[in-house]
């Protein structure tokens, strides 16, 4: 199961990171970074079957591609800027964490413009 290799590699590092941070930092960041890579990594198959289902789900209903897509770049957006945010509180730089916050949610919001255009033009076709 990928959870119990996630929680493994998510304890390991946060123990090794704990022992090293007062140590050595630069490495106790560098640790952090590479646990989230692994778990990225491991995660990479379900993310691939996901988008897929999507397609599918799209070639099925007809739905816009366009929409889908957004869909996906902002809930992309999402996790990266959370990922990005975590590393840099855990580096000591939670200003900067919030900035990368600040800027994802500006990009989340352009990204979202066509599903909100769109949604527009609907609600004026009814009225």
């Amino acid at each position: 199961m990928e959870i119990l290799q996630i929680v493994g590699i998510g304890i390991i590092a946060a123990v090794v990171i704990v022992l090293i941070k007062d140590i050595k930092p630069e490495i106790a960041i560098i640790t952090g970074v590479a646990a989230g890579i692994l778990i990225f990594i491991i995660t990479v198959n379900m993310l691939m079957e996901i988008i897929s289902v999507f397609v599918a789900l799209i070639d099925k209903t007809g739905v816009s591609s366009t929409a889908v897509s957004a869909m996906l770049k902002i809930i992309g957006v999402g996790y990266l800027t959370e990922f990005a945010q975590g590393i840099c509180e855990d580096s000591g730089s939670k200003s900067l964490g919030d900035k990368i916050v600040f800027g994802g949610k500006i990009i989340i919001l352009y990204l979202s413009l066509p599903i909100i255009r769109t949604l527009f033009e609907i609600i004026t076709g009814l009225l």
